[in-house]
């Protein structure tokens, strides 16, 4: 068994820190010596005294370190402690700090303070604004220190700033009578707020709300990793169930509706902001559709009719009615599989509007798909966000009231919108103008709650045009052929016909040490040297879960190994200069990166008064200096799963399906997506039955959504 450790450190260095999860990497200094500590140690100052308790481990890489199990923060004690501490205070730097514990001294300094924060800080010559403005800090200190002192024993002490800053002036009385309440912060699931709430509780009946909030968060759960809008009761009242140890009282459920927390539909349940959102989707759809052609210059003439003709394009008769619904309805839907004439759709609506004078606006959910749409159409298009000017979390710059100024909106990649991107875009239609949603109905949902196109696309009550013709040159591919057969059901085809481009191969193995070994072969040396490409840029390997052998981490450890084992080490050495990354968890969209987006690591910038350093990144010939609070966001980007890599299109894909990889995950519609993100050719690693089984396993089916059946109730 690994030795213990219980011992008070003082904090010297921060080698790395990651505030989504409070994981960080500290040199401290104990009675027995320097040491190394890696855990949830974010909260922790440098200067500061703590009392950690954890495990020696040994680690390959950096060698003996301690694995905190918890770390409490300590009173200082000594002169230079008690100095660290006051310059955190606005307004204290080390001369008044120097001053204030002269004053009052050492063993009272802090409970002076604490009795009459401005007035002490008024003594050492700040002038009475000042003074309130170091009192302010003093006390969200103190406060921060309490919440530490409260999260630390449960490992959240690194949540304290983010709570205090949800709550500034009830946070000590969240934690100690309402816990349930931190389910609404990132990162604390209901089992953590539970455990809390046990703390502070004669016993689990004595704890209000707790009930309650178990249904809440087991819906919120449901949108966030199914993206179901909805539940039935019976299965929210089950889940609920897992979470309390016992089955809630359908009266709790009653209540929570009673007091506008939750709906009910039938026998399906919402979060009430939720319900809204889908209801109003439905309406506008509904509107959209009601209000015939718009006014505008889209308004199909009396004579001549529509002809794809006049844009110099040919197209079969499925195409064709896409082009006409496009002009005859304010609301139009295509929707076909790889090589079945998406784009060229695309164009010919876009060219005839322009020639009638129309103002046409194409956009994407993500830039990668709008830099498409701007090669394939030779117009300008733009991601959605940008389009309406928003930035989540704030209004739209275009909504209602302000609408965007256009005659025709064609959305590309549409499978990609989930319910709140969709409603936000439909919003700012203005009423003249026609909106044409183009996508894949078969791809994966979208990321987030909702499944709006493929509602729209299965409801039969949006005017669709299903395009099934395969063109000739999409037609020679393996990639495309079998991408049509992962649709219907079935497995791909892995051997060639006469004729047939060889772009889609299996490779099997039986052990995943064996697949691995293969994958870091295929991408690091093979697969660059045969199809003449860049292992780094121009490779892609997806794969189901996170974990375990054949996991996106350990693939990600094994394929930086080979492609970039020389890299300076950067960012506490959590990344290297070179490495190829990945945007996640989080948008940025005021820089234009996405949750998936991919990047290069160029360069470190050193910091400027003090600050730390920056890093340099490159997506295709963009560059992006993000500091170090934004690049926590970053993770090696050389494997990803299907969810993330979703608007990547580039020219060779690794799909690992294998027995010991998540292959219960690996279902329909993500080895459908996977497969069409190549345009050279995609590498199947694993066993042809675990291939077999993805390919008659829809995922869909697991994600609620009633948007389909609201359209065809009130259509009817």
């Amino acid at each position: 068994m690994s030795e213990s450790f219980d011992s008070e450190v003082t904090v010297r260095r921060q080698r790395f820190a990651n505030a989504d999860n409070g994981f960080a990497v500290l040199d401290a200094e104990s009675d027995d010596g320097p040491l190394v500590l890696v855990g949830p140690l974010i909260h922790l100052e440098i200067g500061e005294r703590a009392h950690v308790t954890g495990t020696w481990v040994t680690d390959s890489r950096y060698g003996a370190q301690v694995k905190v199990a918890e770390a409490r923060p300590l009173p200082p004690e000594d002169r230079g402690a008690l100095m660290s501490y006051l310059r955190r205070i606005r307004n204290i730097g080390e001369a008044r700090a120097k001053k204030l514990i002269d004053l009052f001294g050492s063993d009272e300094v802090l409970d002076t303070i604490d009795r009459e924060p401005a007035a002490a800080f008024r003594r050492v010559g700040l002038n009475p604004f000042r003074a309130e403005e170091a009192a302010a800090s003093w006390n969200e200190l103190r406060t921060i220190r309490r919440l530490h002192l409260l999260l630390a024993p449960h490992g959240l002490a690194y949540l304290a700033k983010r709570i205090a800053d949800e709550y500034p002036n009830t946070a000590h009385r969240v934690i100690t009578e309402n816990p349930y309440e931190l389910t609404r912060v990132f990162g604390v699931g209901f089992r953590v707020a539970d455990r809390i709430a046990r703390a502070h509780a004669e016993s689990v009946e004595t704890i209000p709300g707790r009930t309650s909030a178990a249904l809440i968060y087991a819906l919120s759960e449901s949108e966030g990793r199914s993206g179901s809008t909805c539940l039935p009761a019976g299965q929210l009242l089950a889940a609920a169930r897992d979470l309390l140890g016992t089955m809630p009282d359908e009266d709790a459920l009653g209540q929570l509706i009673d007091d506008g927390d939750l709906v009910r539909e039938e026998d399906w349940i919402y979060r009430t902001p939720t319900w809204e959102l889908e209801q109003e989707l439905g309406d506008r759809v509904l509107a959209m559709l009601r209000g015939g052609p718009g006014d505008g210059r889209l308004r199909a003439p009396d004579e001549g009719g529509l002809s794809s003709d006049q844009a110099g394009l040919s197209l079969t008769a499925e195409q064709e009615a896409g082009v006409t619904a496009a002009f005859e309805h304010r609301l139009s839907v295509i929707t076909g599989g790889p090589g079945t004439g998406k784009t060229a759709s695309i164009r010919t609506i876009a060219t005839l509007a322009e020639t009638r004078g129309a103002k046409v606006l194409l956009v994407a959910p993500t830039g990668r798909a709008a830099r498409r749409m701007t090669e394939a159409s030779g117009i300008e298009a733009k991601t959605i966000h940008s389009a309406l000017g928003w930035i989540p979390g704030e209004p739209p710059e275009h909504d209602e009231d302000d609408p965007l100024p256009y005659d025709l909106l064609i959305v590309d990649e549409s499978s990609m919108a989930n319910l709140e991107l969709m409603v936000a875009l439909l919003r700012a239609v203005a009423a003249q103008t026609h909106v044409v949603l183009v996508g894949d109905a078969d791809q994966l949902a979208p990321v987030g709650a909702g499944k709006p196109f493929a509602d729209l696309v299965s409801s039969d009550v949006v005017p669709t045009a299903r395009l099934s013709h395969i063109f000739r040159q999409a037609a020679g591919s393996m990639i495309v052929q079998g991408a049509h057969a992962i649709r219907r059901g079935e497995p791909p085809e892995f051997k060639p016909s006469e004729g047939m481009r060889q772009d889609l191969f299996l490779m099997e193995r039986g052990s995943a040490r064996e697949a691995l070994a293969l994958i870091v072969e295929l991408v690091s040396e093979r697969l660059p040297k045969h199809y003449g490409v860049n292992a780094i840029q121009d490779v892609q390997v997806f794969a189901p879960v996170y974990k375990g052998e054949l996991g996106i981490d350990a693939l990600n450890r094994a394929l930086r190994e080979a492609l970039n084992p020389h890299g300076r080490p950067v960012g506490g050495g959590r990344l290297r200069i070179g490495d190829k990354l990945m945007m996640t968890g989080r948008n940025l969209h005021e820089k234009g990166l996405m949750n998936g987006t991919v990047l290069y690591l160029e360069d470190e910038i050193p910091g400027s008064d003090g600050d730390d350093a920056a890093l340099l990144l490159r997506s295709d010939e963009q560059l992006f200096r993000l500091p170090p609070e934004e690049a926590e966001s970053l993770r090696l980007g050389y494997a990803c799963s299907v969810h993330r890599g979703q608007g990547i299109e580039l020219p060779v894909a690794l799909i690992v399906a294998h027995e010991q990889a998540g292959a219960f995950f690996l279902r329909r519609e993500m080895l459908y997506t996977a497969i069409t993100r190549a345009k050279l050719a995609t590498v199947i690693v694993g066993s042809r039955s675990v291939v077999a089984r993805a390919a008659r396993t829809p995922d869909t089916d697991r994600r609620y959504s009633r948007l389909g059946e609201r359209l065809l109730a009130a259509a009817w």
